[in-house]
């Protein structure tokens, strides 16, 4: 019994903790430029843990890298050199208190996934925007391709046919619109004149 209450108390608080905190619909452009790392990888390991302060669990899910979309370069680099990845997400079970949070993800040694993720100070990353920055991939029954898989969520903005946040993609087209928009906002940032820059050119 007192197990039990354990549990349903974890449980309780966990889900009001969520319920205050409201996930902002994301369009993939924000998605992608919102994200420190975009790598895709397979799941190699997934471990609970308390948080620092004890409150609540979290689970820590550890990722090798097979292709670095966007991120430093050692995230570029690690489809070759067998990095890995690790970041948290809400939830888990340690021992026999178990942290259930509505809506968040789940993962299993081995499951394959496109992974958007913000790093937040010194901690671990997480997903950017919750489920919205897990794209599973998958390989189709018919042609063998691996394809990425949009994640069940409402996303902001109008729908555009052919948009990559609302069907299946191959996985090397989904790989090239991440780094179409990274481009984009690279010129961006170069096409805005520093603040000398400027005040030179109003002379």
């Amino acid at each position: 019994m007192r197990r039990l209450l354990a549990i349903l108390l974890i449980c309780f608080f966990s889900a009001s903790s969520l319920l205050a905190t409201t996930v902002i619909p994301l369009s993939f452009e924000q998605l992608v430029n919102g994200s420190q790392a975009v790598v895709y990888g397979r799941v190699t390991d997934v471990r609970s843990q308390w948080t620092a302060d004890r409150r609540f669990i979290e689970s820590v899910v550890s990722v090798e890298i097979l292709r670095g979309m966007k991120g430093p370069s050692t995230v570029l680099r690690a489809g070759s050199a067998n990095e890995s990845i690790a970041f948290t997400i809400p939830g888990g079970q340690v021992g026999r208190y178990l942290n259930v949070i509505p809506g968040a993800p789940t993962f299993a040694a081995g499951d394959l996934a496109v992974f958007f993720l913000t790093a937040q100070g010194p901690r671990l990353p997480v997903t950017t925007g919750l489920t919205q920055g897990i794209y599973r991939v998958r390989r189709d029954a018919s042609s063998g391709a691996m394809m990425v898989v949009p994640p069940a969520v409402e996303t902001a903005g109008r729908i555009v046919r052919g948009d990559v946040k609302r069907r299946p993609v191959p996985l090397d087209t989904f790989e090239g619109a991440v780094k179409a928009v990274s481009v984009r906002a690279v010129g961006r940032l170069k096409a805005v004149p520093s603040g000398v820059e400027g005040r030179q050119a109003q002379r």
